[in-house]
């Protein structure tokens, strides 16, 4: 029998966790609170774990028995990766899960740049009736999206419904699905920034991308192009971007993950025009819920039968 410990509930629905708790050969525990906090408990005995954070406050050296991880995150940047290689620990992550809700959410933000909906709603909020003639269209722009994998392809997807130009750089680019218009390695960066009307960040955070995104790439950039990024803050050099947008380059960007969040109440970041701060909340939505349990559900059963 091995034992698993949900340290992060995530949203699962009452049947869910009864379905889970069906899987032969598992005792399921729950964690009594959040898992980003430390425990005093005893976890010894435990041999898997669901969660986001909790080994960024409890030493997973003292979980002698551990074999298995499940992240609830598609990212596990928050893992101590090499620990798990070392000591042979199986972790799985949730690839694919929040690559819907992230790329309806970066179209938004596109057309509420190009549209000014911004400022459309300040007009309305103080009673002016004032047309703007000067919004733009997303047809024939040409889109530089950094990566091809699951997220990068969900945006892909939906900007060429839109009739832009696609084109995705990646380390070994793809293009099962034909979303974009030209694939490159990622050595073209140079090459393609200058040409993008929107530049959009979907890759990792690895220690060779690190502020892949520095004060060269923002200077390759059209004075009125869009930058966008949605995966981890250390891929951008922010302080590259501010210097960026205080020169009055770029038409606008919008960053919904930092280097440090919560973004502390007296960053200058906040008051940066055009700069478009979102609390890391371009992966909500409704169905994530059925997306990642599905994964750990199977997952955590294949785990359970290649053990037996």
């Amino acid at each position: 029998m091995k034992k698993i410990l949900f340290a992060n509930k995530y949203s699962f629905r009452p049947d869910q966790f009864e379905k889970f708790e069906a899987l032969d050969g598992l005792e399921t525990l729950y964690l009594d609170g959040p898992d980003a906090q430390h425990y005093d408990q005893d976890f010894s005995d435990v041999n898997g774990i669901i969660t986001f954070g909790f080994f960024n406050h409890n030493d997973i050296k003292e979980w002698k028995s551990l074999e298995y991880i499940h992240t609830t995150s598609t990212g596990i940047d928050q893992m101590p990766v090499d620990y798990l290689k070392e000591k042979g620990i199986i972790l799985k992550n949730c690839p694919g899960v929040h690559s819907t809700p992230i790329a309806e959410f970066v179209v938004g933000e596109i057309l509420q740049m190009y549209k000014k909906f911004f400022k459309l709603k300040k007009q309305q909020e103080q009673h002016i009736w004032q047309a703007d003639w000067d919004l733009m269209e997303l047809e024939g722009k040409r889109v530089c999206i950094i990566s091809t994998g699951s997220i990068a392809s969900h945006i892909a997807k939906r900007l060429h419904a839109f009739d832009a130009y696609i084109v995705g750089l990646d380390v070994a680019p793809r293009n099962d699905q034909g979303y974009y218009d030209e694939v490159l390695t990622l050595d073209h960066m140079d090459e393609e920034l200058p040409k993008a009307d929107i530049v959009i960040n979907a890759v990792p955070l690895f220690p060779n991308t690190y502020h892949l995104f520095n004060q060269h790439c923002f200077d390759l950039m059209k004075d009125d192009a869009i930058f966008i990024n949605i995966t981890r803050g250390g891929v951008v050099d922010i302080d590259a971007l501010q210097k960026t947008l205080e020169d009055g380059k770029l038409m606008g960007a919008l960053v919904d993950v930092l280097e440090q969040e919560p973004l502390p109440a007296d960053s200058p970041l906040w008051d940066i025009e055009r700069l478009y701060i979102t609390p890391h909340n371009s992966f909500a939505g409704e169905g994530n819920n059925d997306r990642v349990f599905n994964i750990i559900y199977n997952d955590t059963k294949e785990w359970l039968e290649s053990a037996k």
